[in-house]
């Protein structure tokens, strides 16, 4: 599909202190959460990713540098679901 383009990423869980699930993107070390349930963790680690990414995004704000010659804004869908 033309424009279409997949990342994956490795989501890992552990039960930690308490019972609670710890839920992290292997490949991102900064993306960790935790919550009651692997269910809870797994929407709370798509909140993580979520908030890395907007970080990211603050650290290359236009106002902060000279814009580039090109430049294209690029948007990114993400569902939580296991690699087939």
């Amino acid at each position: 599909m033309d424009g279409y383009h997949v990342v994956s990423y490795t989501a890992v869980y552990e039960v930690v202190e308490d019972g609670w699930v710890q839920a992290r993107l292997l490949e991102l070390p900064g993306v960790i959460t935790a919550a009651p349930t692997q269910d809870e963790a797994e929407h709370l680690l798509l909140d993580a990713l979520r908030e890395y990414l907007m970080s990211l995004q603050d650290e290359t704000d236009p106002g902060r540098r000279e814009p580039a010659e090109t430049e294209q804004k690029v948007e990114l869908a993400i569902s939580l679901r296991p690699a087939s």
